[in-house]
């Protein structure tokens, strides 16, 4: 059963996708060409062969060439900001750089600990110079004196406890808003734009802000991941979310043939949404101004409902039995 509805929830996960191309990224497009440019011409001064693997993996992230899968909110944030709060473009561009390239080394930091690969020498001996990099793009912007890098400092601590902890802790039992510390280093780009608009006082109701999209973004791909998840062992906050229901012990324990059975609950999966229109009521009635944020927010929320919406469908065919359900699968192209 889970195999043959995964791949609905896949095809909501590609609508998705050419949505936030068209509304987020679209916009920002040249911006985007001078960021990655800039990220090349740095990368290219590495020694082989990490410099070739170094465009390699660029190359695989940039939006203006494919549908890379990862999250851009973390280097296009200051990119927003230049247009909503008028940061100078120069600074922008500077800053959505250093955001890209650090966000590189957390990418191969996150590859390594999750899957083991072959190549982890690789990932890890590139990811230094990727950290390198990153630490002297924000040193041209922010002296060392600058709170800056007390924020810095916090945002890694806070990824470091929650990837150490996520193996043994039901973070999103907790507070589902933990579920976005593994995240934390995105929240740099806008913390740094606030800085070099000397609006500090904003730094707090923003980044909480930016907090509610990053949990809402992780429960989107929690939910699209559930199989995969349950099979790799990987914390998976809608795998949280019916362990609680069915008073399971999770992440402490294997997942038990009941949790499996009831993926697709709809109860489930309905009060999973829930959760996620709670907290974006509060992001949306926040008046923080950040209007490219409350309606990527709003949007995620909105995904998790049609994804819902298509396996309640999609079941209710199962239902009424094989030819009719043939019938509608070829109807609608699965």
């Amino acid at each position: 059963m889970i195999i043959v509805e995964q791949s609905l929830v896949t095809l909501s996960q590609e609508g998705r996708d050419v949505t936030m191309r068209r509304n987020w990224l679209d916009p920002f497009r040249s911006d985007l060409e001078v960021v990655f440019a800039s990220a090349e011409q740095l990368v290219r001064e590495y020694p082989e062969p990490l410099s070739g693997h170094a465009l390699e993996q660029l190359r695989s992230v940039n939006p203006l060439l494919r549908d890379s899968g990862h999250s851009y909110i973390g280097y296009i944030t200051p990119l927003w900001m230049q247009h909503s709060d008028k940061l100078p473009p120069e600074k922008a561009h500077q800053l959505s750089t250093a955001c890209l390239i650090h966000m590189l080394y957390f990418l191969n930091q996150d590859d390594v600990m999750d899957e083991q690969p072959e190549n982890a020498t690789l990932k890890l001996s590139l990811g230094n110079l990727y950290y390198m990099d990153a630490l002297q793009l924000y040193s041209v912007l922010f002296n060392p004196s600058s709170t800056f890098w007390v924020y810095f400092r916090q945002y890694v601590v806070d990824w470091a406890v929650s990837v150490t902890g996520e193996h043994s802790i039901d973070y999103f039992q907790q507070n589902p808003l933990l579920i976005a510390q593994k995240a934390a280093p995105l929240l740099i780009g806008a913390t740094g734009a606030l800085l070099l608009l000397n609006q500090s006082d904003r730094i707090i109701p923003v980044c909480s802000a930016i907090n509610i999209t990053l949990m809402t973004l992780q429960m989107t791909d929690d939910f699209t991941d559930t199989q995969q998840d349950a099979v790799h062992g990987n914390y998976n906050s809608y795998l949280s979310h019916i362990s609680a229901a069915l008073n399971h012990n999770y992440p402490v324990h294997p997942l038990s043939e009941r949790i499996h059975d009831n993926v697709y609950n709809t109860q489930l999966m309905n009060s999973y949404v829930d959760i996620a229109y709670h907290y974006n009521r509060t992001l949306t009635s926040s008046n923080l101004g950040i209007s490219h944020l409350e309606a990527f927010n709003s949007y995620l929320c909105s995904t998790l409902v049609q994804a819902v919406q298509d396996i309640t469908q999609r079941k209710k065919r199962l239902l009424q039995g094989g030819f009719h359900h043939w019938i509608s699968e070829q109807q609608l192209g699965f």
